[in-house]
């Protein structure tokens, strides 16, 4: 390309560029966020982070209406480090802060990766390191004693079994409401996993000891293969609040004040660790995305998950230890 050609293209561009942004300018803030709310739909992403964008988006739309910003185009970075100062005033918890700018800056990147908005810089502020919460010793032998199976209601055989679970497999939430009884493989001792939170297909493994309960537990209640693995009583689809809500009695009537599902997910990742548990492998076992690097060592040693994953399981490890309580 010669000098002049190239001249002419950049010019070409620039004046796209210019012609475009005109064009953006009755495009108002309204327009564009449906326009971005479309957008991650078309990406695939959950229910719970469209949810998560349309919530927390609200406080820049109120700021931008305060401060008579109604058009997309108009945004700049002065706005931007005005409404941080803006929450910084209206909001005590770094937290709050820190997720709205999230949604934010996520919004806005969209914004100018689509050259409405010209770029700049959205730093997130600082969050202090919070110790995750666990479940201690005492409570899950609390939790996991057993009920007597011939006084107990299905929910309560249902919830100990479930509790077991998520101590078991350290799963979200959302992937384990959507978990059928024909996605346990008895032999293999793993768990296929519909729904994830990166919309891959996982597996988890379990225990044998664990597997026996779960068999138990299938047959004692003669749950179907395309049945849910923890339905309600008519065995139909649990929703996440009547999870939590189950859980939550549950906990209480066993003495137990924490009743948070998350919560087991946590300590499924500290049991993991404090035994030695290779870190990359606990990546995986958790579904969470990591560097480059990181995820080659995943690949690498990803065959061999269930290899040492007895020493790893906490239905294992108390089960051993009930059993030498009653002798």
């Amino acid at each position: 390309m010669s000098i002049q050609s190239s001249n002419v293209y950049r010019w070409s561009k620039e004046s796209d560029k210019k012609i475009k942004r005109a064009e953006n300018k009755k495009l108002t803030y309204g327009e564009y966020y449906e326009r971005f709310i479309t957008s991650r739909k078309v990406l695939g992403v959950s229910e719970a982070t469209i949810n998560f964008y349309k919530w927390n988006l609200k406080a820049l739309n109120l700021y931008l209406v305060n401060n008579g910003i109604h058009y997309i185009n108009s945004i700049t970075k002065e706005d931007i480090d005005d409404f941080i100062v803006n929450l910084q005033e209206i909001y005590e918890n770094k937290i709050t802060i820190h997720t709205y700018l999230r949604a934010t800056r996520t919004f806005l990147k969209y914004a100018m990766e689509s050259e409405y908005v010209p770029k700049f810089n959205i730093r997130l502020i600082k969050l202090e390191r919070h110790i995750k919460e666990v479940y201690n010793d005492d409570e899950i032998i609390k939790l996991l004693k057993k009920p007597d199976l011939k006084k107990c209601s299905f929910s309560e055989y249902r919830d100990w079994v479930m509790v077991q679970y998520f101590l078991e497999t350290g799963n979200r939430l959302n992937s384990v409401i959507n978990i059928k009884v024909e996605d346990v493989g008895f032999p293999e001792h793993i768990v296929k996993l519909r729904k994830t939170k990166n919309r891959k297909q996982m597996f988890s493994p379990i225990a044998e000891s664990f597997s026996k309960v779960l068999y138990e537990y299938i047959e004692t209640w003669k749950l179907n293969r395309e049945d849910y693995l923890f339905p309600n009583f008519e065995r139909k689809q649990l929703t996440r609040n009547a999870i939590q809500n189950a859980i939550s009695r549950y906990n209480k009537r066993r003495g137990v004040e924490k009743t948070s599902i998350h919560a087991f997910r946590h300590t499924f990742a500290k049991n993991y660790i404090i035994k030695g548990g290779n870190a990359f492998k606990l990546q995986l076992l958790l579904g969470h995305s990591g560097m480059e690097i990181t995820r080659q060592y995943v690949n690498l040693y990803g065959n061999d998950l269930t290899n040492d994953f007895e020493k790893f399981s906490i239905i294992d490890e108390y089960s051993h230890k009930s059993r030498i309580k009653r002798k």
